[in-house]
Parts: structure tokens; sequence; C-alpha cells
């Protein structure tokens, strides 16, 4: 018999091609997206730390906060820099920048 179409093995083979690519697609985009968004966080921690160091420059206040996208930054002068609190996706990070310009984790 000359049928056309797809065997019973072929279709078999397809779907675990495409089971094998969605399981392995899938986690990677997650983990992606996940690196990116706290990634973003640090960066609106340090803007909120030169905010902050705006402010303790030209108005002497020594400690605030803001909420960006739900997110709560709060920043406090210490004796060599300024720190900013925030909660990320898995912990809640402290990011502390001297006076210097470096920055401790």
């Amino acid at each position: 018999m000359n049928e056309s179409g797809y065997s019973f093995v072929e279709t078999i083979l397809s779907v675990c091609i495409i089971m094998l690519l969605c399981t392995t697609l899938i986690p990677i985009s997650y983990t992606m997206k996940t690196s990116l968004y706290n990634k973003k966080l640090e960066v609106i921690a340090a803007e909120t730390a030169y905010e902050g160091l705006k402010q303790y420059r030209y108005l002497q206040q020594t400690e605030g906060s803001k909420t960006i996208e739900d997110v709560y930054f709060q920043w406090g002068i210490n004796g060599q820099g300024i720190c900013v609190s925030f909660q990320n996706t898995r912990e809640l990070r402290k990011k502390c920048i001297q006076l210097t310009g470096e920055v401790d984790e």
C-alpha cells in the first residue's frame, strides 16, 4: 500500500522532540527572567543611593525610602557611606556604597 501521511512512530518522535525542547527552554527562560529582574532591582537600588546622597548633601536628610514597582527601598547614611535595603525575589538585600565610590554587597 502506498498511503501518504504520518505513521504512529513519526508522530511519537515529533511529540518527544517538542517535549524535549519545551522542558529545556522553559526553565532557561525563567532563570533568565529572574536574573534580569534581580539586576534591575540592583540598578534601582544604586539610583536610590545616588538620590539619597543628593538629599543628604543638600537637605541634610540621613534616611528615607521610596517604592518602585511594589518594591520598598529604604536608604540610610552610615559613617562611611549610604546603604539601601530592599527585597529581591529570594532574600532581603542590602547594598552599601562608600563615599569613596566602592560598593559593598
